[in-house]
């Protein structure tokens, strides 16, 4: 069990890579198999975040909360110019009609990628907060910051080097 929470942060670090895979194989019956496989890997990820063990600090789910984080940012740096791309065609009329609909399924998938790895800062910034390493403010802020894109990373990055550099003996 100890490997298995080891693992899944970094399977939910290669999913999202392995949807590009899946997007280029001309079979289109593997699109519903990835989608359930997403599903899973997304909410055995948000399950281990919550129930990490309680022997292991707040630290731990900080640092796979960044790591995370950064590791996404090509992701989300191509979904975001393959979305202005279609745009751009919307010149083309079949793209007019095609374009939304696209830009719409990439918007979710992105921000379910988000709300996912950032169950790693909340759970992160709650267990902190119980452990003394930082405020209830502080908490509230990084929580907050985790929900929206960009600042999720800053989030993370702040949230680690924070308790990173605390020595903290209860």
């Amino acid at each position: 069990m100890k490997n298995l929470r080891r693992i899944l942060p970094i399977i939910l670090i290669i999913a999202p890579y392995l949807s590009v895979f899946v997007m280029v194989l001309p079979v289109r019956k593997t699109l519903p198999l990835y989608l359930l496989i997403s599903v899973v890997i997304y909410g055995f990820n948000i399950w281990n975040a919550w129930s990490y063990p309680h022997k292991e600090d707040g630290r731990s789910l900080a640092f796979w909360d960044m790591v995370i984080k950064l590791s996404h940012i090509p992701f989300y740096a191509g979904v975001f110019a393959m979305a202005l791309l279609l745009m751009l065609a919307m010149v083309v009329p079949a793209f007019i009609i095609v374009t939304p609909i696209l830009v719409s399924a990439l918007a979710v998938v992105d921000v379910c990628l988000m709300l996912t790895s950032s169950m790693y800062g909340i759970s992160a910034s709650m267990r902190l907060r119980k452990e003394g390493r930082i405020s209830n403010q502080s908490a509230l802020l990084y929580i907050i910051l985790h929900l929206f894109f960009v600042t999720d990373v800053i989030s993370a990055v702040c949230l680690y080097s924070k308790c990173r550099k605390q020595t903290f003996h209860p």
